[in-house]
């Protein structure tokens, strides 16, 4: 299955726009690993479509949006708040590109990773698109993935 590129940049854009006011900025190629604290958070598309969004952020991005989503300044929040968040931008953007896909399929709760060095890599990968974008200087990346049969 081929997703559209301009559909998924669309949903990302409008999941940062309405929900946190935000404007994040299409960035061409692929974002360099820093040795920045990051976070990563990963949905799973099961049913008829087999594979998965994953959301990867730096930690400042994340730390902003929370103080948007709890509204409250940066230094009243805690990791958890960050996890929750980064989790639920995930979830809103995998449920939007769930509704691009044929079928019958659900999406599962989010994993979330960080740290400021690690990878994150899912078995069967048949094919990965990353879509990335910046906000402020800071960027973050989209990928979507299938799964073989």
């Amino acid at each position: 299955m081929s997703l559209n590129e301009a559909q998924i940049r669309s949903i990302v854009r409008s999941v940062w726009s309405t929900q946190l006011g935000l404007e994040v900025q299409d960035l061409e190629g692929t974002v360099q690993p820093t040795d920045s604290p990051t976070m990563t958070a990963a949905i799973h598309i099961s049913g008829d479509y087999r594979g998965g969004v994953r959301l990867e952020c730096s930690r400042a991005i994340v730390r902003r949006a929370a103080t948007i989503m709890f509204d409250l300044p940066a230094e009243q929040l805690a990791d958890d708040d960050d996890r929750d968040v980064i989790g639920e931008l995930a979830n809103i953007v995998a449920g939007n590109i769930k509704a691009l896909i044929p079928g019958s399929n659900t999406i599962s709760l989010p994993t979330i990773v960080e740290g400021s060095d690690y990878h994150v890599s899912a078995p069967d990968v048949r094919s990965s698109v990353d879509f990335s974008f910046t906000l402020d200087g800071e960027s973050m990346t989209v990928t979507v993935m299938e799964h073989g049969t």
